[in-house]
């Protein structure tokens, strides 16, 4: 059988570990050191319930949650004054887009694609349909955060150490491609499916809701067009259509499987509610600020936002926690909701890439809210009144009418999508918010990056610098500095 090669991308840094270890192996005794329990060529089930695994945490890293102010840091403050710059990927890539390159290896490869680990878990063109949505989602995710990343020279392994960029305006326009793809591919289940639990016809509405997201967040750009030929492809494809289509993956009550919110609160308190994040929702009397937030200990009955991105320490005690809810065990990682699709759809009515004008736009912004509040709710209980879900929407600070202009309109929406991305993937709320600039956020306070505002992108670990030398210099080049300041392709002024 023809030897498939396992293959990431993989840093020439990362490369000197793994040679390095092999070199202080023992020699290989042949099949004495051969575990019968391991196979050479992995069940493709079993890779894809660990590549889901894997993307569960990753949208949801505090990064993103402190840049668009949902959070603060009691103690250590260097995220939230924009200290850190460098952020590295290669666990996303050596995770789970490893497992999903495999997939779609053993999936196409002649010499594999027929065998028992691959064909007992459904038809190889439904394989490759989930596989190429999670790598989709992941690829998207890591582009709005750096850029340019490596793509087409990426999961090459040792056949290429020193992958070149590639820029995001053709990474978007090949992951748009790639989403239509795999939506026409999934047709039956997948096995060991953690995030839909078998149901393919929500991972098909997955697909097809990604599509449609990332052709909106290009619609600022030169590829508008093309954006919006895609988005409405897209819905007419079929989306998400209510909140138990959300995307999510649940964590388990117990230890190894838990929340990373409930592990950090387990023995530390690193996070508390920003007071951003307070005192719009305290303005907007928001019904759901008591399951989002707790009253500090020594001030029962109010909510105290931690103060952002000052250098300065703070007392828990004196402060908002996160809620009961979102702080407990098994709460879920939310990847794409259907109220956030339900914003994009307002949006959407609002530019004129879908008919109906206002009237739609409206429809679109009141069932947004209302589906973040059932959310909620069906995580929480009963918290938000059944009343509140019709009297919000129309309350002053909320409501949208056809007599506001374009501006307004487009703040009220995003301010909505930001309140619902609350401790549900905090960078897509960050590009959100660079691709809109709302809702209106100040800088840190005590901000030490250069120029003092809030990032725009996240910069490339010192490894690329330093090891993949050529292709760095080319995309700093073509990018613009290698800056928490440098816009991404889709970010316009």
């Amino acid at each position: 059988m023809k030897f498939i090669s396992l293959k990431y991308t993989i840093s020439a840094g990362m490369l000197g570990m793994i040679m390095a270890s092999a070199v202080s192996c023992k020699k290989d005794f042949g099949d004495m050191n051969v575990n019968p329990n391991t196979p050479a060529q992995p069940s493709t089930k079993f890779l894809f319930g660990s590549a889901v695994v894997g993307l569960a945490g990753v949208p949801n890293a505090a990064g993103g949650v402190l840049y668009v102010q949902h959070l603060a840091e009691f103690i250590y403050n260097n995220e939230s004054r924009y200290f850190n710059r460098e952020y590295s990927y290669n666990a996303i890539y050596t995770g789970a887009l490893m497992d999903l390159t495999r997939i779609i290896e053993l999936n196409t490869d002649p010499d594999t694609k027929d065998t028992k680990e691959v064909t007992d878990n459904s038809p190889n063109e439904n394989q490759l349909g989930h596989a190429r949505t999670l790598r989709a989602f992941l690829m998207l995710h890591m582009t709005d955060r750096w850029g340019a990343i490596p793509y087409t020279e990426a999961l090459k392994g040792t056949e290429n150490i020193k992958p070149k960029f590639d820029d995001q305006q053709s990474i978007y326009a090949d992951i748009l491609k790639e989403l239509k793809e795999a939506s026409a591919q999934i047709t039956t289940a997948m096995p060991n499916d953690p995030l839909f639990d078998g149901n393919w016809q929500r991972w098909k509405k997955w697909a097809n809701t990604l599509r449609a997201i990332a052709a909106l967040r290009i619609s600022g750009t030169e590829d508008a067009a093309a954006g919006q030929a895609a988005f409405q492809e897209a819905v007419a494809a079929g989306l998400m259509t209510g909140i138990e289509d959300d995307a999510a993956y649940s964590y388990q009550a117990t230890q190894a499987f838990e929340s990373p919110w409930f592990t950090n609160y387990r023995s530390r308190y690193d996070y508390g509610v920003s007071e951003t994040f307070v005192d719009k929702l305290t303005t907007l009397a928001d019904p759901r600020l008591p399951i989002f937030a707790r009253p500090p200990a020594n001030a029962p009955g109010t909510y105290r936002g931690v103060p952002y991105g000052r250098n300065a320490q703070y007392s828990t005690s004196a402060y908002s926690l996160i809620g009961t809810t979102p702080a407990r065990q098994a709460f879920p990682s939310v990847l794409t909701s259907y109220a956030q699709v339900c914003f994009t759809m307002a949006e959407a009515a609002l530019i004129g890439w879908i008919p109906g004008g206002d009237a739609e736009m409206i429809s679109w912004y009141n069932r947004g809210i209302t589906a973040s509040m059932k959310k909620w709710n069906g995580l929480a209980g009963t918290t938000v009144a059944a009343a509140d879900t019709t009297v919000y929407p129309v309350s002053p600070e909320v409501v949208l009418l056809p007599a506001q202009t374009a501006a307004q309109k487009l703040e009220r929406i995003q301010t909505q999508k930001w309140i619902n991305f609350f401790l549900g993937n905090g960078y897509e709320a960050w590009a959100e918010w660079r691709r809109t600039g709302y809702p209106v956020l100040q800088p840190a306070p005590d901000a030490v990056n250069v120029g003092g505002q809030i990032p725009r992108r996240q910069c490339y670990i010192s490894t690329e610098r330093d090891l993949n030398t050529e292709n760095y210099k080319a995309v700093v080049a073509e990018q613009g500095p290698d800056e928490l300041s440098t816009r991404v392709w889709w970010d316009r002024p």
